[in-house]
């Protein structure tokens, strides 16, 4: 028998309750906020002031920052939003993130590029991305790595700093999306 879908209760409790949740859908609506100030919208400033006061509450409370220039695809998966730090930097879809995770841009050096992440993305714990680096399309970054250069697609990084210790490297089950399973 197939598991039913979940009841409008049960969604709806998991919209109130789940902060990993309200970390995503403040961004989100923060994009919102700044979209509808590009377009000299009236509902502008009050949805800025909006975004700017639950995005206090969240980088207070959560420990948990978006920088508005972070351009995230749909799918952002944050295990644990504690300690994540995402500066402006390009994310595509169905990334996953775990707690204490910086991805943003490396002053140092004079590097003002952002990070650019592929789909399909998993970061472990702790990670660390900075400056003008490209990460492809399903990449598993391990816990602890600190990240600088470019990986190419279907790889897993550690270390620190990270280099690619396995090519052609399937992340899916990381991510949610079933893959191959283990024998």
């Amino acid at each position: 028998m197939l598991p039913s879908a979940p009841s409008a209760r049960t969604r709806l409790q998991y919209l109130l309750t789940n902060s990993e949740f309200h970390c995503v859908a403040a961004y989100r609506f923060g994009q919102l906020a700044n979209d509808l100030r590009r377009r000299h919208s009236p509902l502008a400033v009050p949805a800025l002031a909006v975004h700017r006061l639950v995005n206090r509450v969240i980088t207070h409370i959560d420990h948990l920052e978006i920088a508005p220039g972070a351009s995230i695809g749909p799918g952002l998966l944050l295990m644990h939003r504690h300690g994540v730090i995402i500066g402006p930097a390009v994310i595509g879809r169905h990334c996953v993130l775990h707690q204490n995770v910086t991805i943003g841009q490396r002053v140092a050096g004079g590097d003002q590029g952002v990070p650019r992440l592929g789909d399909d993305v998993w970061i472990g714990p702790g990670a660390v991305i900075t400056g003008s680096v490209t990460v492809g399309d399903g990449v598993a970054i391990s816990a602890g790595s600190v990240l600088s250069k470019d990986v190419p697609d279907r790889c897993l990084v550690a270390g620190n700093p990270a280099r690619v210790i396995a090519k052609d490297y399937d992340n899916s089950r990381m991510i949610g999306l079933g893959g191959e399973p283990e024998s």
